[in-house]
């Protein structure tokens, strides 16, 4: 595909990824996937507004009503796709750096597009085979202000359904949460709180320029974070890029670790011998 990588269309916002381009890949999103409605939504950059604007005038305009978001991470947009039954367009660029952005195709179960679905939206885009509809059948738009909140409420939910949540209680533990000025500052430290942690927080603000330090929580940028764990004495530090689809750990030393040991090490608590496990990957 020209357009569409692994995770989605990035650039940078102005040059490479413009409001017509955005509305143009929307609009075919909503003919390929021949939407009734689309959710838009986008993460903290300052480019997030215009391109989710651009992408919700381009869906009315072939036709879908529009599901307007607002800020949330990429997981809660997917959520509500799924519970609603309508495609997403997440405007994000993850962890690219403050001056990307992007765009993300979720399908209506909250599960982001097939190749082959891609495939098709990229073929319209390119050729601009979109057809507008008369002013009778444009779309509506509707804002949907409890997207974050509900998101909180079903992760609750499945730690209550999992047995986890009274045995977090009662594990009496400190959290150190560092969103990154993204999407997660929306979601995470109310988690962590209404499970019964103590929270701190470190570029806690929603902020699309990224004030604190750059969206990509590698080591290099998370030293707030593992000062502020070793200083609060935290049981654990988690760190998350633009949209919180990513959450990177650090340990009660203060210490880094590396996402593949976090995924081993959730892998142990959750796996007996004999278990099957799924492990998706690019191709």
């Amino acid at each position: 595909m020209q357009l569409f990588g692994s995770s989605g269309i990035r650039g940078v916002a102005g040059a490479e990824l413009t409001p017509p381009f955005v509305g143009r890949i929307a609009a075919a999103a909503g003919v390929v996937l021949d939407a009734d409605a689309v959710g838009v939504a986008r993460d903290t950059r300052t480019t997030g507004r215009p391109l989710a604007d651009a992408a919700a005038s381009a869906l009315a305009s072939v036709g879908c009503d529009v599901h307007r978001l607002g800020v949330a991470p990429t997981p809660a947009g997917q959520v509500y796709a799924a519970r609603a039954g309508v495609p997403l367009v997440m405007i994000t660029a993850s962890h690219n750096p403050p001056e990307y952005n992007g765009v993300k195709l979720v399908g209506a179960d909250g599960v982001e597009l097939s190749r082959r679905q891609l495939e098709r939206v990229e073929q319209r885009v390119l050729a601009e085979d979109v057809e507008l509809v008369e002013y009778a059948r444009v779309g509506g738009h509707r804002s949907v202000d409890d997207v974050t909140d509900a998101y909180v409420r079903e992760l609750l939910d499945a730690m209550e359904a999992a047995d986890h949540r009274e045995h977090i209680a009662d594990a009496d533990l400190t959290v150190a949460v560092d969103p990154g000025h993204g999407a997660g500052c929306l979601t995470t430290p109310r988690f962590f709180r209404a499970l019964g942690c103590r929270v701190h927080t470190v570029n806690a603000t929603p902020d699309g320029h990224f004030p604190g330090r750059d969206p990509e929580p590698v080591e290099g940028n998370l030293g707030d974070l593992r000062r502020l764990v070793r200083a609060t004495e935290a049981d654990v530090g988690v760190a998350h890029d633009g949209d919180a689809d990513r959450a990177i750990l650090v340990d009660e030393t203060g210490s880094h670790v590396e996402g593949d040991a976090a995924l081993a090490a959730l892998a142990a608590a959750e796996l007996d011998a004999g278990d099957v496990a799924v492990s998706a990957v690019n191709v």
